[in-house]
């Protein structure tokens, strides 16, 4: 049963009070007073106190109508509207005597709040109301301000759920003091929280489906808060209604009809959603024939339907049949093929007899490609993502997959690209037709501040500038033309300031994706970095810029060539040990060309659900670490990357991690002589989650005063380096995941040698709040470490754009 609110006697009671009087001139506005003299304004305070004071000048210095000048009608009518936003009243009273006017205006003061009492709120929290008000005894009535926050509390209930809630307000005035009682009446009905959704004549499957395709979701105490989802909402039950429908009409039932109840769950505060389904019989495809085709066989039509017969019957199928059909037509120049389809239902069964009717036109040519709405992007950032060339066989997959590329590279809030036949083409001959590629452009450069914590570095934060559409050609005119001078050749530009606690990082970037309008990816790096992530013990200082180029294969796979140059300046402090302070004799320059080849199918760029993400790199390198050559040689460096998402369900994925590292020494050269800016490191939450951050693998030694040798917190790195990982993430609500991990590592100081492999386990959650605010925690158990100062089983990191 609904529960009643209480006080209904004295809430009926309250609402037959009358409001406040409203306000009413006493002067009669069609009376023209324009002109004539103003001999004496009168300001009365209604409201005042025997014992009180008014000063009426304070009103009469604001008004525009003065003492001796001509009235006028429209400047009278600003003062009252001036006066009515500060006062509960305005009584004004005009007078003519003598030919000239005499003004008289009462005022009210707004009265001040009493109380506001609050009656029937069982399940939301009178302090709650009180807040979300927004307005406290003992302040000034205003009734437009005092409704528009009232209005808010009906939002808040319908936010809730309480699809039935009924709010009204009174307003008492006190009688003998300028002072009001608001009585706040609410009946709250029934609770819109979704305590369960039940289905009625579904198979389990169908239940399944069903629950992953609608909106109204079962309250959970946890996400719920986030999602928003779980409570009732009126809209989203009428679409689920839609969908459900479609979906069993698509499963065969083309005369299923739904009805949904809500009921009262046992539980407080719940409601239970019924779904019953009167599905009737299933249908299916009988004979599925088609005519008009003679520029394609019927194998060749066949082998594009998506229907045959004895499936059972779906609208959307047979929609997306007669559309298959039309493409292959289209992708051959027929791009005016016309394809309809007609249904014949048995009278015996209940079965669709299908019937395709193909009009197949004429063969089309490609005219010219005109672009439309830029107004920064250049023409040719435009034309080097489309398909189409004129002259060619119009292709109508190649003119859809022009739009898709178009609004993928983000520079568009709308892209539209169509085929029209324009008077220019006459002259081709009537089967051309133009390309026209309507965009208009968004936003594509971003400034922000960020802050962040995490394992490895306790606190950090900085500057962010981006601009996804960037053009270097326009630098020199920045002073004539402002900003949009620098936008428009769709290039990548990248500045990066952070400081951190540990590391202070500096990066400039620059990409051109389509160098001199090839495939050619050329860009380029600089960076200066002041670290000490690897121990508090080093202070690294690198400054470098790397430039590259790569060049795409294919859709999955990249090659590319890169130079690079770095000079480290390495300090280690005093009191660490003789071995660790030769470090600092490593310090130079190091610089080196690479080949790499890249291997990318993956479904997502940000959260890849299935494919595989493969890189290998090859690298020759100089170090100078000393003067006059005497401490130069070379060494090669390998890195060979994989991670690959399998998807276990729509929901969950296992990510298999593997990598290999190694560094080969030229020349006989010892690797002691490589700096700690060169050389590997593992352990923290990016690669053996459960271990220091850097912390697996040797350590430096020192000589204690007494002559033992004691192992330092030092990381030594290593030239060979062995990750790999199991991890499993399930989706809990779009921005929580969970997810359960095992890692293992291994560093060695010998080349192309697995050293002691160390494993951990654990779990955690990864929460995106707002999209701009990533968020993991978690805990890693150490299965085998080689000492118990190298754990560290609580993880995490934490950032934020603002």
């Amino acid at each position: 049963m609904m529960k009643k609110p209480l006080l209904y006697g004295l809430a009926s009671i309250l609402l037959t009070q009358l409001p406040l009087t409203a306000q009413v001139p006493t002067y009669s506005p069609y009376e023209t007073y324009d002109n004539r003299t103003v001999s004496n304004i009168s300001i009365k305070l209604e409201t005042l106190g025997p014992a009180d004071h008014f000063d009426q000048s304070s009103v009469l210095t604001r008004l525009s109508t003065k003492v001796g000048d001509p009235f006028s009608q429209e400047a009278f009518d600003q003062d009252l509207k001036l006066l009515s936003e500060e006062y509960d009243r305005v009584d004004p009273c005009i007078d003519v005597r003598h030919g000239e006017i005499n003004i008289t205006i009462k005022l009210w003061e707004k009265p001040s709040i009493q109380s506001i009492n609050w009656y029937g709120n069982d399940c939301i929290r009178t302090r709650t109301l009180q807040r979300k008000l927004g307005i406290a005894p003992n302040c000034p009535f205003n009734r437009e301000e005092f409704n528009k926050a009232f209005n808010s509390l009906k939002e808040l209930y319908v936010r809730k759920g309480f699809f039935e809630a009924e709010l009204q307000y009174t307003v008492l005035p006190h009688p003998d003091r300028n002072e009001v009682e608001i009585n706040i009446v609410i009946c709250e009905g029934r609770s819109g929280r979704v305590g369960g959704l039940e289905f009625v004549g579904f198979t389990k499957d169908e239940e399944k489906a069903i629950l992953n395709m609608v909106a109204t979701k079962k309250y959970n105490l946890f996400t719920s808060w986030l999602t928003g989802t779980g409570t009732y909402k009126e809209d989203a039950l009428d679409h689920d209604r839609l969908m459900i429908v479609n979906y069993l009409q698509n499963e065969g039932y083309a005369d299923a009809s739904i009805d949904i109840s809500i009921t009262e769950s046992e539980k407080n505060n719940r409601i239970i959603i019924t779904v019953t389904a009167d599905k009737g019989d299933i249908y299916s495809f009988g004979d599925i024939s088609f005519s008009g085709n003679t520029l394609f066989t019927d194998e060749e039509i066949e082998k594009v339907m998506l229907i045959k017969e004895g499936d059972n019957y779906s609208p959307e199928l047979n929609r997306e049949t007669m559309q298959a059909i039309q493409n292959l037509y289209g992708s051959k120049g027929y791009i005016e093929a016309n394809v309809n389809y007609r249904l014949r239902l048995s009278p015996f069964s209940p079965t669709y007899d299908v019937y395709f009717d193909i009009e197949e036109g004429e063969q089309y040519y490609v005219g010219l490609v005109r672009v439309l709405g830029n107004v920064s992007t250049n023409t040719n950032v435009i034309l080097r993502e489309s398909l189409l060339y004129p002259g060619e066989v119009f292709n109508s997959r190649k003119l859809q997959a022009t739009q898709t590329r178009l609004e993928s590279v983000g520079f568009f809030k709308c892209v539209n690209v169509y085929a029209v036949r324009a008077s220019d083409d006459k002259a081709l001959g009537p089967n051309y037709r133009d390309v026209y590629i309507e965009v208009e452009e968004t936003t594509t450069g971003s400034v922000s501040l960020f802050v962040g914590a995490s394992t490895a570095d306790s606190v950090f934060g900085g500057l962010d500038l981006t601009e996804n559409n960037f053009n270097w050609r326009g630098l020199g005119s920045v002073w004539r033309d402002g900003a949009a001078a620098v936008r428009g050749n769709g290039e990548y530009f990248h500045i990066r300031a952070s400081f951190g606690a540990k590391e202070s990082n500096y990066i400039l970037s620059w990409l051109d994706p389509y160098f001199n309008d090839s495939l050619w990816r050329v860009g380029f790096d600089v960076n200066f970095q002041r670290s000490q992530l690897q121990s508090n013990d080093y202070d690294i200082d690198t400054i470098g810029f790397s430039i590259y180029a790569n060049y795409p294969l294919t859709n999955y796979w990249l090659v590319g060539t890169k130079y690079r140059f770095r000079y480290a300046d390495i300090e280690i402090a005093k009191g660490v040990g003789k071995e660790a302070q030769k470090q600092e004799k490593n310090s130079g320059i190091t610089t080196g060309v690479g080949l790499n080849m890249g291997f990318d199918s993956t479904d997502n760029p940000f959260k890849p659900h299935r494919g595989l993400r493969s890189s290998a790199e090859a690298e020759i390198l100089f170090e100078d670490n000393g003067a006059k050559g005497k401490d130069t040689f070379f060494f090669s460096k390998f890195n060979y990357l994989n991670t690959y998402y399998y998807p276990v369900w729509r929901l969950g994925t296992l990510k298999f991690r593997g990598e290999a590292r190694f560094i080969h020494m030229l020349g006989g050269v010892s690797n002691e002589k490589l700096p700690l800016s060169e050389v590997f490191f593992l352990g923290g939450d990016t690669t053996v989650r459960g271990y220091k951050p850097f912390i697996i693998g040797d350590h430096f030694q020192k000589k204690e005063a007494d002559g033992k040798i004691k192992v330092t917190n030092d990381p030594q790195g290593g030239v060979s380096s062995f990750l790999v990982s199991t991890e499993y993430n399930q989706q809990i609500v779009p921005v929580l995941d969970t997810f359960v991990f095992w890692d293992g590592g291994a560093i060695s100081r010998d080349e192309f040698d697995i050293g002691k492999f160390v494993m951990s386990y654990g779990g955690g959650i990864r929460l995106q709040v707002g999209g701009r605010v990533p968020l993991t925690i978690g805990v890693g158990f150490p299965i085998n470490p080689e000492r118990e100062d190298d754990k560290r089983i609580f993880f995490f990191s934490m950032g934020g754009q603002f």
